[in-house]
């Protein structure tokens, strides 16, 4: 790189005569780029050790200070430490350069050594940052970095208030600039980040790599993937039954939301009797798909990932059109489809699925418009690692990205028997497919008012969802505004705010609203943000999937009382899809603002008296699924994170983006729904199985022991980051369970309940139609009253063979578990328990040193 500058320089001083500085300085922040490319799976940048960058930094010097670039370009030696000042004078000197150099010292940093240089008659420029008095906060920190930097134990500043006195420190750090000074022909000038590196998946499960915008070789690609996605005609894409391309059906269009909506395909959605073609070859398909065994499925399930690792830029270009998803947005969902994809065919070889279960079939996929990509990429994938033959019905929004990943998992090797492509219209004959008596499982990412729909079709309906989110960030009088501000905005407006995670709520505490910082850096972060097509690299905010409907249109347009627009959104295409990020303030507790959920660039501000006030207004929605906290206090943190209800929780970071592995993602209350389990986490795909049914507890209940000290009881972190904390954990139920059991109920499930209740203390109720003799405790109720009943539960258990009221328990917001008693001990106990993923911030703008860090316990039995 300093090459390519000189000669830049040369060729300008060549045609103007114009002389250009370059200022040779070693304080960057390594610390905060080696937190970033741990999150993201990169290369760290900086070289990995102190003597490295002194033998870099020497090396520096002797190419910059020469005769023959000295008229082009002026140096500007950036640094107290006297050895390597001494070593560019010499350089300068005996190269007869010295008007080539300038000696740069930060004011008040080290007097002595700017004194011992100017009484020497030698030119030193003295530098200082500046800042208004209102913006001084923003400066905390690069004094911060300062500091570290000039207390860390190898740093010549640390050493320098003893080096005349102490010889042992004048020695060491002689002996550091004498190795530095001979080093710097040996060391590497190559970028260290863009070495060459090809993500593999193998046998261990590794996280896939963010793509590096840094790269020129991906961005070169995308460019050109891009170009070649915009450039498409008007493509017509079928349905698949059996392998075979169904183009003779009605067709609708699919359009860019980046350009007004712009139909750029057309897609073919099937007919009734398609419906019923689909099931009957996925339902004879099972058995031979699920006797190839959990290892072949893997490697089929691993070609995939590799395969989207290789086709990221291609991927990324069609979700950008597709889906109006901006490179940032699109890119990670990528890099969690190849996670899921390597996850789950390690989850279902673990599980050793063939002892005590069998797959649960044919499963039908139904994911939404926001993850076009990632989402149906997870269901499918875990879906068929347990064994079951799968029909993918995309989101008709985006069915150009649904046909670009089914493709890429037919190529891997999925036969096209067991993976179908079934669109359909949101008409009878979508409810055909998804009510289908031959269908034996639903997995749907969605509205829970979509759950619920579903349910109303076929009540026997095995349904597993992970559905809406209403998520608010806490901003306590201890947060840093600088940082909490940044997540905000990133939680509240990426991918336009149409997140089922996204943040359309903070809850602030009256201090921080009423500190003129804050709402000046708000306003002025969500101002920046540029609103337009997801393909145009300067976008931040993309548009958003179709005009906006009822909860969004209301929240885009309206205002309740008390409420006023800090900054108003405004609608900036003819298509009504880009609208400039919006502001409200003075939303109430239970407002509707408070409550609803919308998916678009709104957020609603709520400013709290104090931390208790704010944790009762994030419980207090219908939905559990991401929450966030912004305190720089410990105990504050400890608090919220033990008495907040959601799935996932996040501490002074953004609450979205959940990682495979690191933070398993799904909810509690009304953002989730039936038998299912937290998506990427170690439960999903044991859902997808049907277990053998416990005939003898002892045994089972050994292995739900073992299960508890090893893994139900613990708070463990699997991600291995010094960053981040990422901690899996298991939850009671508040409420408990409503148990329906009958007269068939055996003694050994009576002893489970039991032990359950008296043992594990976890709360149950039981209910029957009819006395059991013996159960003193027992409800004797109808279906009609048990689903009643429940409303004072969190969740059903039903273990009668009678027709469980589902349709009308979702309707009161309570999910109902129908699968029997397992004898897999490790299996069952899970169910009894919430699932919670806890992600910490370990780090103060890169220093893992400093930071709160709030302790997270396990379950306590």
């Amino acid at each position: 790189m300093f090459a390519e500058l000189v000669e830049w320089s040369l060729e300008r001083y060549k045609q103007s005569g114009g002389v250009v500085k370059i200022r040779l300085v070693k304080g960057a922040n390594l610390a905060m780029e080696k937190a970033e490319a741990e999150l993201h799976g990169w290369v760290a940048a900086p070289y990995q050790s102190k003597a490295d960058v002194d033998a870099s930094y020497s090396r520096l010097l002797d190419t910059a200070l020469r005769s023959e670039h000295a008229k082009a370009v002026r140096i500007g030696v950036a640094s107290h430490n006297l050895f390597h000042i001494a070593f560019a004078l010499e350089i300068a000197k005996k190269r007869n350069v010295m008007d080539q150099l300038d000696l740069e010292m930060l004011e008040g940093m080290a007097n002595p050594e700017a004194l011992a240089i100017a009484k020497r008659s030698m030119r030193i420029l003295l530098y200082a940052p500046v800042t208004r008095a209102n913006d001084f906060a923003s400066a905390v920190a690069y004094l911060v970095r300062r500091l570290d930097e000039n207390t860390a134990p190898e740093n010549y500043l640390r050493s320098s208030f003893e080096i005349g006195s102490n010889p042992a420190k004048f020695k060491e750090q002689s002996d550091r600039f004498l190795a530095s000074a001979s080093q710097r022909h040996d060391i590497s000038t190559k970028s260290i980040r863009h070495k060459n590196h090809k993500f593999e998946i193998n046998g261990s499960f590794e996280n896939a790599p963010n793509a590096d915008i840094t790269k020129l070789d991906f961005l070169n690609k995308l460019d050109k993937e891009i170009s070649a996605v915009l450039k498409l005609p008007i493509n017509e894409i079928p349905i698949v039954i059996d392998g075979k391309e169904i183009f003779d059906r009605t067709q609708i269009e699919g359009n860019d939301p980046g350009d007004n909506a712009k139909v750029w395909y057309k897609y073919c959605v099937a007919k009734s009797g398609d419906i019923d073609s689909a099931v009957k070859v996925a339902k004879k398909s099972v058995e031979s798909w699920n006797e190839i065994g959990a290892n072949v499925r893997a490697v089929i399930l691993k070609r995939f990932g590799q395969i989207a690792h290789d086709q990221q830029e291609e991927t990324i270009a069609i979700m950008s059109r597709d889906a109006g998803k901006t490179v940032s947005e699109a890119d990670p969902e990528v890099s969690e489809a190849i996670d899921f994809a390597n996850y789950y065919a390690l989850s279902a070889v673990s599980l050793d699925l063939e002892r005590q279960s069998s797959p649960v079939g044919v499963v039908v996929v139904v994911p939404p418009w926001n993850f076009p990509y990632a989402i149906p990429a997870g269901g499918i994938c875990a879906a068929l690692a347990a064994g079951n033959t799968v029909i993918f019905k995309s989101a008709p929004e985006t069915v150009a990205t649904s046909w670009h990943l089914v493709n890429q998992l037919w190529k891997a090797g999925v036969p096209k028997n067991v993976l179908q492509f079934v669109s359909t219209e949101d008409d009878e004959v979508g409810q055909a497919l998804v009510s289908h008596e031959e269908v034996n499982a639903v997995i749907l990412t969605g509205g829970y008012s979509t759950a619920v729909l579903f349910s109303s079709w076929r009540n026997e309906l095995n349904l597993l969802a992970e559905t809406s989110g209403k998520n608010s960030m806490v901003l306590t009088a201890c947060c840093d505004i600088d940082v909490a501000v940044k997540d905000l905005v990133q939680s509240a407006f990426g991918h336009a705010g149409q997140k089922c995670s996204a943040a359309s709520l903070a809850i602030v505490d009256k201090n921080i609203y009423e500190n003129p910082n804050f709402k000046k850096q708000l306003i002025d972060a969500v101002k920046s943000l540029k609103v337009g097509a997801g393909y145009n690299y300067s976008t931040m905010v993309g548009p958003i999937i179709k005009s906006a409907e009822s909860n969004l249109q209301r929240a885009l347009t309206q205002l309740d009382e008390g409420e006023q627009w800090l900054l108003k959104p405004e609608q900036l295409d003819e298509a009504g899809l880009q609208w400039s990020p919006g502001v409200k303030t003075g939303v109430k507790p239970g407002s509707w603002s408070h409550l609803n959920e919308w998916f678009g660039p709104v957020l609603g501000i709520m400013v709290s008296p104090d931390l208790e006030s704010s944790i009762k207004w994030q419980n207090a929605t219908d939905y559990g699924l991401t929450a966030g906290i912004q305190s720089l206090d410990p105990k504050e943190c400890e608090y919220w994170i033990e008495n907040v209800e959601a799935g996932n929780l996040y501490v002074n970071r953004g609450v979205t983006g959940a990682i495979v592995n690191r933070q398993p993602f799904g909810g509690w209350r009304r953002s989730s729904v039936g038998a299912t389990a937290k998506a990427g986490g170690p439960n999903y795909v044991a859902t997808l199985r049907n277990w053998n049914q416990m005939k003898h507890f002892l045994p089972m209940k050994e292995a739900a022991n073992k299960w508890l000290k090893s893994t139900g009881e613990m708070a463990v972190d699997h991600s291995g980051l010094s960053v981040e904390q990422n901690i899996q954990r298991y939850r009671r139920f508040k409420r408990g369970f409503l148990v329906r059991i009958e007269s068939g109920t055996s003694k050994d499930e009576l002893d489970f309940l039991n032990w359950l209740k008296i043992d594990l203390g976890i709360m149950t109720r039981l209910s029957s139609d009819s006395l059991i003799p013996g159960l003193a405790n027992l409800v004797v109720e109808s279906a009609k009253e048990f689903a009643h009943h429940a409303m004072e539960f969190d969740r059903v258990r039903w273990l009668s063979a009678e027709v469980p009221p589902v349709y009308e328990l979702m309707k009161n917001g309570i999910s109902c578990d129908r699968r029997p008693i397992t004898s897999r001990g490790d299996i069952e106990i899970s169910r009894w328990f919430l699932e919670q993923s806890v992600s910490i911030t370990q780090h103060r703008y890169g220093n893992t040193n400093a930071g709160p860090k709030p302790i997270c316990e396990g379950l306590k039995i």
